[in-house]
């Protein structure tokens, strides 16, 4: 039998170390085995119980077993072989539901990673239909300038001959697999003269239900450059500097920078021979790759009102 003392030791050792698995007898002189069970999960939830049962408590058990921590019921008395498997059977579970919930937790940390991305993904499958996208590969396909989804779900551009080119490279990453090369297309857009940039690249078959091939879409104008914040902290440069570094990596002129920043032409100067000593380059050139080879992410704060 059970008494306080026992059902205090029980919580206590549930908070101490808890149990994958708790057997309980449904029917006890201080609570019922449900209660405790309650009890027990209120301090863990992931413990999964299995509960012996006496005849006339069959329809209270069957109705238990809609609880999600409540795993299986036995009538008494039971064999100890049974109860042995179910428990095995209990701790499965428990891994598997584990192992769910670890893949939904890894899937939407996937998804938030690939939205802080300056880049467009999207994936799609054999015949091109769209299967995913991240936050910008979805704004590409809705401007419809360039890429966009057609009535049946495939992603296609404005114009038939790269759209016939764009399935064939589809086509080449999917059947090559994990080996293919990925193949680059440029994409025409009807408002604006800079096509759009499209690489086309297999994705592991693993843990997917389906072929898919990734594209990833980059126009011009989102390229992004770090800010002025993050290149200072990369590259040790004073505030002023980074600011100016970033002003010219945007395509300004020193003079235009200049004007921005409100300083002389000659301050701006001094800035940029100190930003050339600190990142070892040379010419502005090589200054703006070395900033648009610095990691980006976008700025997903929601905006208010």
């Amino acid at each position: 039998m059970v008494f306080h003392d026992q059902i205090a030791d029980s919580l206590a050792a549930q908070r101490e170390q808890a149990f994958d698995v708790a057997v309980v007898d449904i029917t006890m002189p201080v609570m019922t085995g449900l209660e405790l069970i309650r009890e027990l999960t209120k301090i863990n939830p992931g413990t999964l119980a299995i509960i012996l049962t006496g005849a006339t408590d069959i329809a209270t058990a069957a109705a238990a077993i809609n609880e999600s921590t409540v795993f299986r019921f036995y009538t008494k008395p039971s064999p100890a072989e049974v109860l042995a498997a179910g428990i095995e059977m209990a701790l499965q579970e428990k891994e598997a539901r584990a192992a769910k919930a670890n893949s939904s937790v890894e899937a939407a940390l996937g998804v938030a990673t690939l939205n802080r991305l300056p880049t467009g993904v999207v994936v799609v499958d054999a015949e091109t239909k769209v299967v995913f996208t991240n936050k910008q590969g979805a704004e590409f396909l809705a401007a419809r300038d360039g890429l966009s989804i057609g009535p049946t779900g495939q992603c296609r551009t404005n114009k038939p001959k790269e759209t016939a080119e764009l399935a064939r490279l589809v086509k080449i990453a999917i059947d090559g697999g994990e080996s293919a090369v990925p193949h680059a297309l440029s994409v025409s857009r009807e408002d604006s003269d800079r096509s759009l940039s499209v690489v086309v690249a297999p994705l592991p078959a693993s843990g997917l239900g389906s072929r898919v091939a990734v594209l990833l879409v980059s126009a011009p104008e989102r390229q992004k450059l770090p800010s002025a914040e993050t290149v200072s902290r990369l590259f040790d440069l004073t505030d002023a500097e980074a600011r100016l570094a970033v002003a010219l990596g945007e395509g300004h002129r020193i003079e235009d920078a200049a004007d921005l920043m409100g300083i002389t032409v000659s301050s701006a100067r001094t800035y940029l021979k100190r930003i050339f000593s600190k990142t070892d380059v040379t010419r502005q050139a090589e200054l703006v790759r070395l900033l648009l080879a610095a990691p980006v992410l976008l700025d997903l704060t929601p905006s208010r009102n």
